[in-house]
């Protein structure tokens, strides 16, 4: 009987560790979509979204502006720009 018990607790405990993972896991992604604001462009009025690791490289190369309305909008056409314009 104590081998059983210990068996079960084992299951147990793995059972709870991969909820928790997957528990885990969906937070992240969830994360992940959540900082995926849209930017426009000029052939794109719904904008599409873009995740923030993205927006920060655009934002530091110069390819982004903010409209009056708070909107973002890529700053060129075609190409991106390949360094800081400064």
């Amino acid at each position: 009987m104590k081998m059983y018990n210990e068996f079960m607790r084992q299951q147990h405990r793995q059972t709870v560790s991969i909820i928790l993972l997957a528990l885990g896991l969906t937070l992240l992604l969830y994360g992940f979509n959540m900082h995926a604001p849209a930017v426009f462009s000029e052939d794109n009025d719904k904008g599409f979204a873009t995740a923030e690791s993205v927006l920060v490289r655009e934002v530091s190369i110069g390819g982004l502006k903010r409209e009056a309305d708070g909107r973002l909008f890529k700053a060129y056409t075609g190409k991106p720009p390949q360094a800081c314009p400064t």
